[in-house]
């Protein structure tokens, strides 16, 4: 196996291996020694493939974000519409598994702990301005643009409120209750919109 591959199959071992140990331990308490523990490897070894835990925890926020969109991308058919858009956005923000084991423990603890983290959340702004982006272009296929805008801002508050509600209270409700009532809300904002034009 050429090195180059040797080198990216040991640091996806690794990022999955700080995913479990995020959602075991939360960010404060996760070290070099409980990844490496969670790898089976040492904390030197650690260091070999990554320079020290913040560039690791960096590179497992992005592989956290990269299995969205690639889910988001399985999700969207061929020559989607606006909608089929932004229903797999909506789909994808509040799947309770997301997609691998321990990653919604892992988003936990970086949300609560991105604030003290200049390069995370210089990172995590970077990404939130992509997806307002790429959800605002198919709102505005929609809607005119200061109502979109505003279904932006419902959408995001809805899907974070969810997220936070299952964390304190996971039996109130079900994800798939999550989404529907976002779809509803979305769907709502945009009868109510052409309605008022008719």
């Amino acid at each position: 196996m050429p090195r180059i591959k040797v080198r990216d199959y040991r640091r996806n071992e690794l990022i999955d291996a700080a995913i479990l140990s995020l959602a075991e331990h939360g960010l404060s308490d996760t070290t070099l020694a409980t990844i490496a523990q969670q790898a089976g490897v040492s904390p030197g070894l650690v260091n070999h493939y990554f320079d020290g835990k913040e560039e690791l925890l960096e590179a497992t926020l992005r592989r956290l974000i990269s299995d969205q969109v690639s889910e988001m991308r399985r999700l969207i058919p061929p020559n989607p519409t606006a909608m089929q858009k932004l229903e797999a956005f909506i789909d994808v923000s509040l799947r309770k598994e997301q997609l691998r084991p321990g990653s919604a423990l892992a988003w936990r603890a970086f949300w609560s702990h991105i604030p003290g983290h200049p390069r995370l959340g210089a990172l995590q702004r970077t990404i939130n301005r992509r997806f307002r982006s790429n959800i605002l272009h198919s709102l505005r296929q929609l809607l005119p643009a200061d109502e979109a805008e505003e279904v932006y801002l419902g959408l995001y508050a809805l899907a974070d409120g969810f997220w936070i509600r299952q964390f304190i209270d996971p039996e109130s409700f079900t994800m798939d209750d999550a989404r529907k009532v976002c779809r509803r809300y979305l769907q709502r904002a945009i009868d109510v919109s052409r309605a008022q034009k008719c």
